[in-house]
Formats: C-alpha cells, sequence, structure tokens
C-alpha cells in the first residue's frame, strides 16, 4: 500500500499542504515542533480514525479553525485505490455555516466519496504502521498499552475483529453496571444473561485472534530482534489469559463461561467483570527476564522497534501486501550499528516515511529516498 497524494488543512500547525508522494523512502527533516511528527500522525488517522497522539479529534484541528480536514489519495497492488476523506470540527466555535454541509457532528469520514456509517468501514482500507518515540512505552508500561496495541494491529487485520471488540465494549460496560445495580439490589442475576452470552461469544473469539496474532508477532519480533541487537539478545511473547492456550473457539467459549461463573461472587463484590480479554497481557521478555522490569533502556526501544517491525511484516503477510511504515525519528536514540541494520530492515517494505530531527548520517549514508525540509508549517523538497 502506498499513500500518492495527502492534503491537509487546517490540520495541527499545517494551513494548508498538498503534498505528492513517491513510492519508495521519503525523509522530513526539520527542527524540533516543525511538523513532522503531525505528518505522519496524519497518514495514522487515514488508516485507523484515531490519533496515536490524542484521544481528542478536536486537537488535531489548527488552534484558530472551526473545522478541518485530512484527504489521501492511496494505491494498493491489486486494483484498490482508495480515497479517504476525514472532516473534524474544532476547537472553535465558529458560525455553522462556515463549516462544511458534510460536517454535522463531530467528525466526518468518507471512503472513495461515500460517507462511512461506522469506523469499520474505514480501518483496513490504507493500512499503515507507526513507530514513535512514545511506542518505548510498548515495552515500559502496563498491560493496557499492549492490549492498545493488539487492537489497532488486528483492527486493520480483520474487520471482523474491531466489530467484536466494539460489541464485547458495549457488553462489558452493561454488564458492569448491572454488577453494580446487583450490588444496591436493584438488579437480579438474570438481567446479567444477555450481556454474558455477548461477552462469552465476542470475547472468546477476541481471545483466539489474540493469540494467533501474538504467535505470529512473537515469531517474527524474535527474528528482528536478533537481528537488531548483532545476535546478542533473544526477545519472546506470551500471550498471558485465563483463555490462553485454548485452540478450539468452542471450548474457549465454554471455559470462558465457566471462567465467569467461577468469579461471580469476586464479581458482585466488586462490581466489575473481573476476567475477559479486557484484562489480557502480552508478556515480553529479553532472554527470558520481563523486558519491562529488567532491561535496560536501550534493550526496550530495541523491543519495542522489534515489535513494531514484525507487526508490519504479519500484516504483510496475511494481507498479501506491505503496510505504509511510518518512523517517526526513530533512529536518534540507537546507535550507528542498530541504526543501519534498522534502515536495512525497513527497506523491505514498499513505502516508508521517515522524520529526523537532523541529517542523520545513517540515512545520508544509506543513499536513498526523497528528502524534505519541514519548517514552520511549509514542506520543501531539498
Amino acid at each position: 500500500m502506498q499513500i500518492s497524494h495527502l492534503a491537509l488543512h487546517n490540520f495541527r500547525c499545517y494551513r494548508q499542504i498538498d503534498l505528492d508522494l513517491p513510492p519508495g523512502v521519503s525523509i522530513f527533516v526539520g527542527p524540533n515542533a516543525s511538523g513532522k511528527t503531525s505528518l505522519l500522525e496524519a497518514v495514522l488517522v487515514l488508516a485507523t480514525s484515531k490519533s496515536p497522539r490524542t484521544t481528542r479529534d478536536r486537537e488535531l484541528v489548527y488552534w484558530t479553525a472551526s473545522w478541518g480536514s485530512i484527504s489521501g489519495q492511496f494505491r494498493g497492488m491489486d486494483t484498490s485505490s482508495p480515497s479517504i476523506r476525514i472532516v473534524l470540527r474544532g476547537a472553535v466555535s465558529g458560525d455553522e455555516q462556515d463549516l462544511p454541509s458534510v460536517l454535522n457532528g463531530a467528525k466526518h469520514i468518507e471512503v472513495n466519496g461515500v460517507r462511512c456509517d461506522s469506523v469499520t468501514e474505514l480501518v483496513g482500507q490504507a493500512p499503515a504502521v507507526l513507530f514513535s518515540p512514545d511506542d518505548l512505552q510498548l515495552v515500559k508500561a502496563g498491560p493496557a498499552v499492549r492490549r492498545r496495541f493488539l487492537n489497532t494491529a488486528l483492527a486493520q487485520l480483520m474487520p471482523r475483529y474491531l466489530d467484536d471488540l466494539l460489541r464485547y465494549r458495549r457488553a462489558l460496560r452493561q454488564r458492569n453496571e448491572l454488577l453494580k445495580q446487583m450490588q444496591a439490589g436493584r438488579a437480579m442475576g438474570s438481567d446479567l444473561a444477555p450481556w454474558t452470552s455477548q461477552l462469552v461469544e465476542t470475547g472468546s473469539r477476541i481471545s483466539g485472534d489474540r493469540q494467533n496474532f501474538i504467535a505470529a508477532l512473537g515469531e517474527d519480533a524474535g527474528q528482528l530482534h536478533t537481528t537488531l541487537s548483532d545476535h546478542s539478545e533473544q526477545l519472546t511473547l506470551q500471550y498471558d489469559s485465563v483463555l490462553a492456550g485454548i485452540d478450539d473457539p468452542d471450548e474457549k467459549a465454554e471455559v470462558f463461561r465457566e471462567e465467569l461463573e467461577r468469579s461471580h461472587e469476586q464479581e458482585l463484590h466488586r462490581g466489575i467483570t473481573v476476567i475477559g480479554p479486557h484484562r489480557d497481557e502480552m508478556a515480553v521478555a529479553i532472554d527470558g527476564y520481563a523486558a519491562r522490569q529488567f532491561a535496560s533502556q536501550g534493550q526496550q526501544r530495541t523491543a519495542a522497534l522489534s515489535l513494531k517491525l514484525a507487526e508490519a511484516q504479519v500484516m504483510q503477510k496475511r494481507r498479501g501486501e506491505p503496510p505504509i511504515l511510518l518512523l517517526d525519528d526513530c533512529l536518534s536514540e540507537l546507535d550507528a550499528a542498530r541504526a543501519a541494520k534498522m534502515v536495512e530492515l525497513a527497506g523491505q517494505f514498499e513505502q516508508i516515511l521517515i522524520t529526523s530531527a537532523g541529517s542523520s548520517s545513517v540515512l545520508r549514508e544509506s543513499n536513498y529516498g526523497a528528502w524534505y525540509e519541514i519548517t514552520d508549517g511549509r514542506i520543501r523538497p531539498q
């Protein structure tokens, strides 16, 4: 997958940008706070509808504007060439007449000129994988960050996964609310039954998808980490869940239901659902030790890079074409040897967008790619 044209209007620091992008490597150089990260963020929003930097869409709009938009023209290996446009309402209250007619809410999404009624119609159309300095949290932070990583990756791979995830979250909210009401004597156990059934149905599928993905991811990430560490370290992943290790879908659903029944007294005491995919963990280890507690900062960064490159590789294998690879200042914290290997490994993808705060010697010596300079919200070819 490639993005051939990107247009931004009132997005972050960009008032108006129309940028043609070539296949292969494009390198964007500029000082900090010049808009480099925002450029990659825009591509990921087109791919997933969400920003990796904020949950508030209004923050994506230029601070004095009442609305902004992102548009991208993509080109796939087959006949698919999706055109995606997202229009966002800003934090500034403007005259309603100034807003685009399509924007009758906080966000408008369209694919090939047709409005999307659900985000499931967008995700997967133009897959992209981003690595940024914040992705160090993939290894350092708690399980919620790794669950979010799994959800984002699997949603781009499997439309059904995103649908299951949305239904699971709705069932979980309703079930937790009923458990609180049962604590207060305002609901009965029978009220839980339909939400428990939906939780089991969707949760067992989510667990199966995660289990298979982590197995594939672990194989590729292990090989990548070995290469990046010059064969000095071994990275392994483990799926930690009450449903781990069960391959048969029907058996997984039955075990989930049994575990919910077994934990019912604890649920009533705490007023929440205590087991399920919302409590899953993807454990990351280096040489058998938990990377979160025992790895150095450099080891954790290499592990995070390996996970992101492996995500892109698994996506390429399953979809039959590589995603767009977005590398946000990923070389600055690596030594020269690991940075060179990173650039070499990334070269397998059809299109890579790289940002750098300075003229990286590793990138210059690679002798490939189109170079651009970013200053004050403007992009100029070098």
